[in-house]
């Protein structure tokens, strides 16, 4: 509720300060004025230039444009450019907009910009990336990671329970890619199946083609590969090919259900993805923000779910991306 009253009290200074600028100038019948009543909602993800966040930018605009709110967009040029998204954080704090949805690329690093949203009496929500342990926000919205690496290793040991397997970490220290590879790899031992090796790509394809080329010469036995998102694994399927092998014969996983991913599942390439209904996150995040500054109580956690996509469901997932983009 302190939020509500922080943004009624700017709505009040900018309704006298229009009214200074007509006695002093007169209507020149220019300007909308019902932009200006419009919820204003900045949503700063890890980056705007993969496919993943491209889709969860997606669901923010559509859900801004169907409920009247001036949702703006905004990300790092990659993931790894951590003070990037902290200065877009921090501009959007001067903007003094009336919530402000996050996807936190480093949960340490991000925090204190956070604090500072706070203090300025704007509140936060976290989506995709929660940080683990700061109760300042009003909610995470996203994917349990924990939950999905372990389903994205139960499924590799229903394929095959024999074999070497190389894991791909994200950026280090991104809680979320973190929590994939650690319950995959929980899984996996359990199973019998060999740790070949665990890299870090970044989260970005060509370093997932690098570290795998990397790996599979070092360990010519590889036969499981599960990326922490479908960059990094669509770069993986680049390097088995390139190594004169075929990505049919291994099980290869990835990790957000994105198109290029779907692509690769239908062209018999990629295993499988585990899809976190990223336009749906975005479409939440927003609408959730909408509740906030509407002075709602919303839940502290709010779970998008996964879809496991395969050959048997690509086409129909296929189709379900085309019809969010439009």
């Amino acid at each position: 509720m302190r939020h509500l009253t922080s943004r009624a009290a700017r709505a009040g200074a900018l309704a006298v300060a229009a009214s200074l600028l007509l006695a002093a100038c007169g209507d020149d019948g220019g300007g909308g004025g019902s932009d200006g009543d419009s919820p204003r909602v900045a949503v700063v993800l890890k980056t705007l230039t993969s496919p993943y966040w491209l889709q969860v930018k997606g669901g923010a605009e559509q859900a801004g444009e169907d409920n009247g709110a001036d949702v703006t967009l905004a990300g790092a040029t990659q993931e790894t450019a951590v003070q990037e998204q902290i200065d877009k954080v921090r501009a959007a704090i001067t903007q003094q907009v009336d919530a402000l949805v996050v996807a936190p690329t480093q949960a340490e690093q991000l925090q204190p910009v956070l604090e500072e949203a706070r203090s300025a009496d704007i509140p936060v929500l976290l989506v995709d990336t929660n940080i683990e342990g700061w109760d300042g926000a009003e909610t995470f919205i996203g994917t349990d990671n924990r939950s999905a690496g372990e389903q994205a290793g139960e499924f590799i040991t229903e394929q095959t329970t024999e074999g070497s397997a190389l894991l791909i970490r994200g950026v280090p220290g991104n809680p979320s890619t973190d929590d994939r590879i650690d319950g995959a790899k929980e899984v996996l031992e359990e199973a019998g199946i060999d740790i070949a090796a665990e890299l870090s790509a970044n989260s970005d394809r060509a370093e997932g083609r690098s570290v795998t080329a990397d790996a599979l010469q070092a360990n010519p036995d590889i036969s499981i590969i599960f990326a922490a998102n479908d960059d990094m694994a669509l770069g993986a399927i680049e390097a088995v090919k390139a190594a004169g092998l075929d990505p049919a014969d291994m099980t290869i996983v990835g990790v957000d259900g994105t198109s290029d991913a779907v692509d690769s599942i239908q062209n018999g390439e990629l295993t499988a993805s585990i899809a976190q209904n990223a336009y749906d996150m975005g479409v939440t995040s927003v609408e959730e923000a909408l509740k906030v500054i509407d002075g709602e109580t919303i839940e502290e956690r709010i779970d998008t779910g996964v879809t496991l996509v395969t050959s048997d469901n690509a086409e129909e997932y296929a189709q379900q991306l085309a019809d969010q983009e439009g």
